[in-house]
């Protein structure tokens, strides 16, 4: 009960506190980024790796803030299976901060919540936030860079 109290607490304060950033009129080439960001992430969400790893640039580097160096593309598979395979996202939302277009690359500023939940049926609740780089080649938008994770409580 403890842990539902804490859930309804935090997105009641996220929602306020994005309220107003929702209500931002996004340009044509923002909403194109945005919805490549959403639907990269949809298909992390429903385990489709291979979708996902379509949207990551051979080029890519991230930065978990959890992670003591950035990892490649190789290493964004190889952690992003074991991740897939060792729980379920139930539930999640991602809101758009701030969206930067400029020519080919795109910057992208974002808040995300989503429940998890492990083998054991175990639910874990996780918020924070991200940044990514995009790039537009072949008229596809690809992660080509990112940072961010969890907030600590």
């Amino acid at each position: 009960m403890k842990a539902f109290y804490k859930l309804g607490i935090s997105a009641a304060i996220i929602v306020g506190m994005l309220g107003n950033v929702q209500a931002a009129e996004w340009s044509d080439e923002q909403a194109e980024v945005w919805s490549a960001i959403e639907a990269c992430n949809d298909h992390f969400r429903e385990k489709r790796m291979e979708e996902v790893m379509d949207c990551i640039h051979d080029d890519f580097s991230g930065w978990l803030y959890s992670e003591p160096v950035p990892r490649g593309k190789d290493n964004f598979e190889k952690v992003g299976q074991y991740f897939l395979t060792t729980r379920d996202i139930v539930a999640g939302e991602l809101r758009p901060i701030d969206i930067l277009v400029y020519d080919n690359f795109a910057i992208i500023h974002y808040f995300y919540i989503e429940v998890m939940k492990d083998k054991d049926d175990q639910e874990e609740y996780n918020q924070g936030r991200w940044t990514d780089v995009m790039v537009k080649e072949k008229g596809k938008w690809r992660w080509i860079a990112d940072h961010g994770g969890g907030r600590p409580d």
